[in-house]
């Protein structure tokens, strides 16, 4: 490669986040990165010897690289018009290691490291990061949420969108947090241990924000928790499950392990989000990266796939039951089909409407409206996704209250 004169410098450009792959043909050949203070920078391939490839680094921002990615400005313009009025070259070694690092004038530049007038972006964008470096750099479980889809372009998203989503995503998360921490205190006996445990879960369990990037529109999030571990955590198992839950839809037996699991509620806010997905013609992803425990997990809901998501969801029914123990009087009965009404004297304005079984019926016509009798009703809750619930009761056992007369 030919020598090169301009102004030495040193600089740790192995701290930057590589964004995307915006040309890509047998390796990179123009990638966007960013710096720890959010900067946007352009890497550009423009030669190679046995012992490194050489670079031009260009510093611009998120508007002009989505100008180029929508095919109104060159490329030839972004290198030639950089914010710094220079650019940086750097021959980075198979090491990975950065030499010859120099600051260098626009005007320096030869001719064959400057792309043509017509060099307008007509390629296939690879869009993608790497995880697990990051990862490395913060000795840390890493999330990344993208978004995709109408009206989403490389680092931008209507306002209502993206205000809408975040929430709906915090909301199933802290759902899931909720139950997975009360299961896993299950069985500890030891009030100390409990403690400490619980705190643990709820660090692992909560994400705090580190930054966006562009490239679609992603967000790079960490666990709270600050201690380092070199085996599967907590924060590693919940991350699956929170992955995995955004991917249940598409089938409906994993759609009632969720709901077994953790609750309706969680089931209910799921889909809300898709159907959120579903309406505003978005995409969504999800990435779970640790590489001190070696653990990477990929899940995304396409476009297309919203509405199969929503019809599994909408065949699933929940099926609840609990009993119901109340003191209160019978207001209507029909002693051949065994249909009743019934009120609670216990001042909560509690009722119910339903059928006695088989063996209260037999004895239902013993049964005064005058009295006041202890019942316990089994309710059975069904309910479809986006619907109203049915509630069916039947009444198991009843038994009259007889007032205490003093003697």
């Amino acid at each position: 490669m030919r020598a090169f004169d301009g102004l030495n410098f040193s600089f740790d450009f192995s701290k930057f986040i590589k964004v995307a792959d915006l040309i890509y043909f047998d390796g990179p050949l123009l990638s966007h990165y960013i710096s720890e203070k959010g900067e946007n920078y352009l890497f550009y391939w423009v030669d190679a010897d046995a012992h490194a490839n050489r670079w031009i680094i260009i510093r611009t921002d998120i508007f002009t690289i989505q100008k180029y990615l929508d095919k109104k400005i060159p490329l030839s313009s972004i290198i030639t018009s950089p914010n710094d009025g220079f650019v940086y070259i750097v021959d980075i070694d198979e090491n990975i290691q950065y030499n010859n690092c120099k600051i260098v004038s626009i005007a320096q530049l030869p001719e064959d490291y400057t792309p043509t007038d017509d060099s307008y972006y007509n390629f296939n964008l690879k869009d993608d990061i790497d995880l697990s470096a990051i990862s490395q750099k913060y000795s840390s479980g890493i999330l990344e949420i993208h978004i995709g889809g109408r009206d989403v372009r490389y680092g931008s998203i209507p306002l209502n969108k993206f205000a809408t989503i975040i929430p709906k995503i915090e909301d199933i998360r802290k759902s899931m947090s909720s139950k997975y921490i009360k299961n896993h205190k299950k069985g500890i006996t030891d009030k100390t241990n409990k403690q400490n445990i619980e705190r643990e879960l709820r660090l692992d369990t909560q994400y705090e924000y580190m930054y966006s990037l562009a490239g679609s529109i992603r967000i790079i999030l960490k666990p709270i928790n600050q201690q380092i571990a070199f085996g599967e955590t907590y924060a590693d198992d919940f991350a699956k499950e929170f992955v995995g839950l955004f991917v249940s839809g598409y089938s409906k037996g994993n759609i009632l392990k969720y709901s077994e699991l953790y609750d309706k509620q969680t089931i209910k806010k799921y889909n809300d989000f898709i159907s959120f997905l579903h309406t505003e013609g978005l995409s969504f992803g999800l990435k779970w990266c640790n590489i001190s425990s070696q653990i990477s997990i990929c899940e995304q809901i396409n476009i297309d796939d919203t509405h199969k998501i929503l019809t599994n969801l909408s065949d699933f029914e929940y099926d609840d039951k609990e009993e119901i123990k109340v003191e209160g009087k019978f207001y209507s009965l029909n002693v051949r089909t065994g249909s009743y009404s019934f009120e609670s004297i216990e001042g909560d304005d509690f009722k119910s409407t339903g059928f006695l079984d088989e063996t209260r019926k037999q004895v239902a016509f013993g049964i005064s409206f005058n009295k006041t009798y202890q019942v316990i009703i089994e309710r059975k809750v069904t309910e479809q996704i986006g619907r109203k619930e049915k509630i069916k009761d039947t009444i198991i056992s009843f038994e009259e209250k007889r007032e205490n007369i003093d003697s």
